[in-house]
C-alpha cells in the first residue's frame, strides 16, 4: 500500500443552493447586504487564504456551516499541480465574489470533479463559478 489520494466527498447541495439563492439574484436583500459588506477582495493570493474568505462569506450575511470550512480548507490546501494551486483557487473565487458584487452581475454557483476554480460566463445572463471537488491526503 503506498500513499494514496483520499477523495474529499463533496456532498454540498444546500450549500450551493444557499450562495445561488443569494448570488443570483442582485435586487434580492441578502444580495444587497452582500454588496454592503462586500470584504473578498481583502482576501490574498496567499497560503491559509481560506480563512479570509470565510469571513467575507460570514460579513456577507451567509451562514458559514462546518461542512462548507472543511471544504474550503480542503480546496484551499491542494497542491497539485503546485503548491500554489489551493491559494489560487481561494483566490479566484473571492475575485469573482467581489468583482460582481461590483458590477452587480448575476453569480451562479457549480461543483465539478477534481481541476481548479472555473470561471466564466453562464448560458442565462449570469456568470459562473465552478469549483472542483478536490482531492486531499
Amino acid at each position: 500500500m503506498g500513499g494514496g489520494v483520499l477523495t474529499f466527498i463533496c456532498d454540498g447541495d444546500d450549500v450551493i443552493a444557499n450562495l445561488n439563492a443569494v448570488f443570483l439574484h442582485p435586487h434580492s436583500d441578502a444580495y444587497k447586504r452582500a454588496q454592503a459588506n462586500n470584504h473578498f477582495g481583502e482576501v490574498p493570493n496567499a497560503p491559509g487564504n481560506y480563512d479570509a474568505l470565510i469571513d467575507a462569506y460570514r460579513k456577507a450575511g451567509l451562514v458559514v456551516p462546518p461542512g462548507w470550512v472543511n471544504y474550503l480548507t480542503a480546496l484551499g490546501t491542494v497542491s497539485s499541480p503546485d503548491p500554489q494551486q489551493g491559494p489560487q483557487n481561494i483566490y479566484t473565487i473571492a475575485q469573482f465574489r467581489y468583482n460582481g458584487l461590483i458590477r452587480g452581475k448575476k453569480m451562479k454557483t457549480k461543483v465539478h470533479d477534481h481541476g481548479r476554480v472555473d470561471t466564466r460566463p453562464g448560458s442565462g445572463g449570469e456568470e459562473e463559478i465552478d469549483s472542483p471537488c478536490p482531492s486531499i491526503g
